[in-house]
């Protein structure tokens, strides 16, 4: 019997030895295979993060070559105006969240911020009419989205419209508005700046 017992002993060994060595048995092989995942993860990150692929930056150098010194300047006064507009909503936040305030104080304020708006708006529709249409292909999602931007401050304008109409306007509910119309004029800032980016018309 102790011969027996030996050779299974022996046997029992050798497929041990076996598993180790196979691929995903353990050791040195599969710990590199599981850390591949998070090197996929970390490419996925710098994806998420806004990183410029290859391909996008062989399509920027080529669209600097065609931005003129008139387009930069042109494209320079509307971010100015949209500074100025963030400028102005937050003027508009503090005055309308003092504990004394004039409806027309409001009022004055808010019609600054309208002009100020159509402005901005005027001004960046000169930079994109001066596009040429590979300029205006190239940026034509960011510009949608840029669109949808505008369309919800528009909507906020309208709601402080309705509130300063009232009699005794609720001025919490002013600075609130006047709240989401910066936060969405920062967001149109930041869109239009990746346009300047992508067509190399933003300073540096």
């Amino acid at each position: 019997m102790k011969p027996i017992a030996f050779a299974f002993f022996a046997l029992l060994l050798a497929s041990s030895t076996l598993n180790a060595q196979r691929p995903g048995g353990g050791g040195a092989g599969s710990a590199q295979r599981q850390q591949r995942p998070s090197t996929q993860s970390q490419s996925q990150s710098q994806s998420q993060q806004g990183t410029v692929t290859p391909a996008q930056q062989q399509q920027r150098d080529r669209l600097r070559t065609q931005a003129t010194t008139q387009q930069r300047q042109q494209y320079q006064s509307a971010d100015q105006s949209m500074q100025q507009l963030r400028t102005q909503t937050r003027d508009m936040v503090r005055t309308a969240s003092a504990s004394t305030v004039s409806a027309n104080q409001l009022q004055q304020q808010r019609d600054q911020i309208r002009e100020q708006i159509r402005t901005m708006q005027q001004q960046r529709e000169t930079v994109m009419q001066g596009l040429n249409n590979d300029q205006r292909s190239a940026v034509q999602q960011r510009t949608r989205t840029m669109q949808q931007t505008q369309e919800r401050i528009e909507t906020q304008l309208r709601n402080m419209d309705q509130e300063l109409a009232k009699p005794s306007p609720d001025t919490k509910r002013l600075a609130e508005q006047a709240r989401i119309v910066e936060r969405e004029s920062v967001q149109y800032q930041q869109q239009y700046r990746l346009v300047g980016d992508d067509l190399s018309l933003r300073n540096q």
